[in-house]
């Protein structure tokens, strides 16, 4: 059985997602988000990095969300969620796939490390409000894209809106959505209202 190591609003709630969405039968290991846990001898046995997500199915172990959600996806995932070299929209497909980990979400960890994870002597207000900035500008790309879209691929949810849907599951937990453009606020309502985001989103 596929195993999640997940703790709560971390990026293992793509993983989860994607296997609420795909109808996978999964265990969720529940782990502390604490350096102590995170780098124990025991825990550094599943994820090299001491990061989180990270799965065992099988014989396989992964870490990564944007690879273990493609890695599951293209196991078990079927067309529309799926998508595949030869269909035309497979470009669009990975291009948001990854933009959600490398574009839409680094400044949302930037945020949090110097609003909240970080001890207050070393947080540089700066930093986050420059984040804020940035992380704004993208949504506007991200809004300009979803027009006349109810998912990033059109009619039909994919993969790589649970990667983007991350981002954005993030922004709300810091109030970045409340002035969002139209677009991205509509797209937010129908992902966030998901029953498989739902469930993920309440273990």
């Amino acid at each position: 059985m596929l195993k999640i190591h997940h703790s709560k609003h971390t990026r293992s709630l793509r993983v989860v997602w994607i296997a609420e969405e795909l109808g996978v039968t999964y265990e969720s290991h529940h782990v502390p988000f604490d350096p102590a846990t995170l780098k124990s001898d025991e825990f550094l046995t599943v994820s090299p990095f001491g990061a989180l997500p990270a799965i065992e199915d099988g014989g396989v172990r992964m870490v990564e969300s944007g690879a273990i959600c493609q890695y599951l996806t293209e196991k078990y995932g079927k067309h529309p969620f799926r998508r595949e070299m030869g269909d035309p929209l497979y470009p669009l497909y990975l291009q948001w796939l990854h933009a959600g980990e490398a574009t839409l979400t680094p400044p949302l960890a930037n945020i949090a490390q110097h609003t909240s994870i970080r001890p207050e002597s070393r947080r540089i207000p700066q930093v986050a409000a420059e984040s804020v900035e940035t992380f704004n500008e993208r949504l506007q790309v991200l809004d300009r894209h979803l027009a006349g879209k109810h998912y990033l691929l059109g009619a039909d949810m994919c993969a790589a809106d649970v990667m983007v849907g991350y981002a954005l599951h993030l922004a709300s937990l810091f109030k970045l959505l409340d002035n969002a453009p139209m677009h991205v606020k509509d797209y937010w309502k129908r992902l966030s209202s998901r029953p498989a985001y739902q469930r993920a989103a309440a273990k």
